[in-house]
């Protein structure tokens, strides 16, 4: 029997496991210590939480309903049964679990945090602030509720609150090196009336700041020696920040080419009968391509137009078709035929997800950029929609991924400059599969082209989406209210403008491409 001294050790190790990432671990010594202590709150959630960030969603909710059963008094586990459910994009059903616990216990941060968050992923940023500022009336130097309600200002474009929030975040707790990055995005600092530039300094030197939160720091000070001009130490930054986060975050190319083969067995195999079907009243404006390479540019201008509403990005049809097609192990064929689905049953799921965020409007901006992987199948299951498909230059789409940290876990190859390079291969894989299987898959813009003749281009994207042309679509920047949840926040608040065009050209000396 272990004394309370080595359970409170294992309780250290498991925790540490979990905030290392080590999920499988975590959960077999949580399985291990429960056989000593049944039942445990701690024990069960570590068991939880791990399932649930694996993907093991059925496991993770069986448990947290067998808790609840047992301990019906223990909010832990509703709590955690709702970001499940919020897993499964079951967001009604998530949304009102949490409302429960809040009726019962009004200052429940985790409850107030989870809620919140599920109100950003509603686009209701207003009602997520509000949560999040009562969150931090009841712990006023939380610096994660700081942050959120940052990001929740930052899509509002509300850009001087950020930095307002970013700022505090900054004084309280220097190893939140997060807030040091939204501040770096929308500052100058050619201009820095902050002085922003040497606190980054000073806490890169700082050896009780952790390794991980200094990556960020270095992303942010590559940009701000590139807005000062200093482009050699810029590189430098940026080649030791992806160089840390690809060791954080590796990439398997063989893995995204067995996805590729794996889609173009389905479509090589497959006569699709693409009929426009009037009972899906709903269209929805796919914009997709690389990281970087203008999709936010495109989605202000198309979501600027009075009919439309912009979702962002979703993620909702690569997580649908995902699970559907069984990782693509599946033909189309095989799932009408084995689930007795109808064409139209994915696009009635995407638009109860839509329906929760906006109801009243009929057409909808859907910018997820990986969607390029999946036109095939969205030609089929949205047959009323239209696809919009961002290239950019090669060597400035590279510099634009390499020095902006993306984190997302499908990105791992944007660390990397031959990585990027074979990722680009196989994105113009992807395209050449649709134009070869297809009929008229997709609409190509070229941002240069779109930078270079804007009313042009435009008018052409504006006209290819069916609808009539409207001014406002070129002043989306003075009226277009829609969220921006990326590094591109700051750009979107500004007219159309050419000096990104070629910025490789002050790198390229740093590059050796050959």
């Amino acid at each position: 029997m272990k004394n309370k001294n080595e359970i409170l050790n294992e309780f250290q190790i498991i925790t540490n496991n979990f905030q290392s990432g080590n999920f499988i671990e975590t959960i077999s010594k949580s399985k291990k210590l429960l056989h000593i202590l049944p039942n445990n709150e701690f024990l069960n959630n570590m068991i939880g939480m791990s399932y649930t960030n694996i993907g093991e969603l059925e496991k993770a909710k069986n448990l947290y309903l067998k808790m609840i059963k047992i301990n019906p008094a223990i909010i832990s586990f509703q709590n955690n049964y709702a970001n499940v459910l919020k897993a499964e994009n079951k967001i009604d059903e998530a949304e009102k679990v949490l409302e429960r616990i809040l009726e019962r216990k009004p200052d429940y941060i985790n409850a107030l945090n989870n809620l919140a968050n599920l109100k950003t992923t509603l686009e209701k940023y207003g009602e997520a602030i509000k949560l999040f500022e009562h969150a931090l009336s009841l712990e006023p130097e939380n610096s994660t509720m700081l942050y959120n309600i940052a990001l929740c200002y930052r899509s509002l474009r509300d850009l001087e609150k950020v930095k307002e929030y970013a700022l505090k975040i900054t004084e309280l707790d220097p190893n939140f090196t997060l807030a040091d990055r939204i501040i770096s995005e929308i500052q100058d600092y050619s201009q820095d009336n902050i002085g922003h530039y040497e606190v980054m300094e000073k806490k890169l030197t700082n050896k009780e700041i952790e390794d991980k939160n200094k990556i960020t720091l270095l992303f942010s000070l590559a940009k701000a020696n590139e807005d000062k001009k200093n482009y050699e130490q810029s590189f430098k930054f940026l080649k030791k920040a992806n160089d840390l986060r690809k060791k954080e975050n590796p990439y398997n190319l063989n893995s995204d080419i067995e996805e590729f083969n794996k889609i173009k067995k389905i479509f090589n195999n497959t006569e699709l009968p693409y009929i426009k079907n009037e009972n899906l009243n709903k269209k929805i404006i796919f914009i997709c391509g690389i990281p970087r390479s203008g999709t936010t540019l495109v989605e202000q201008i198309v979501s600027a137009h009075s009919e439309v509403k912009s979702l962002g990005e979703t993620d909702q049809v690569q997580s649908l078709i995902s699970k559907t097609f069984e990782n693509f192990t599946l033909s189309i064929d095989n799932v009408l035929q084995n689930n007795n689905f109808d064409q139209s049953f994915i696009y009635e799921k995407f638009i109860n997800f839509v329906n929760k965020i906006e109801n009243k409007m009929s057409i909808f901006t859907d910018k997820s950029l990986l969607n390029f992987k999946l036109i095939g199948f969205i030609k089929f299951f949205f047959p009323n929609s239209k696809i919009i498909v961002l290239k950019r230059d090669i060597n400035n789409n590279l510099l634009s991924i390499y020095k902006n940290d993306l984190t997302a876990k499908n990105l791992g190859w944007t660390y990397d400059i031959k990585q990027i390079n074979d990722y680009y291969k196989i994105f113009n894989n992807y395209l050449n599969l649709w134009n070869d299987s297809l009929k008229n898959p997709f609409f190509e813009v070229n941002y240069s082209d779109l930078i270079n003749e804007p009313s042009k281009i435009s008018k052409e994207i504006i006209s290819y989406c069916d609808l009539k042309w409207e001014n406002n679509c070129l002043e989306y920047y003075r009226i277009n209210n829609s969220a921006i949840d990326t590094a591109s926040a700051n750009q979107a608040n500004k007219p159309i403008y050419s000096s990104s065009l070629n910025k490789f050209e002050n790198f390229k000396k740093f590059f050796n491409l050959g």
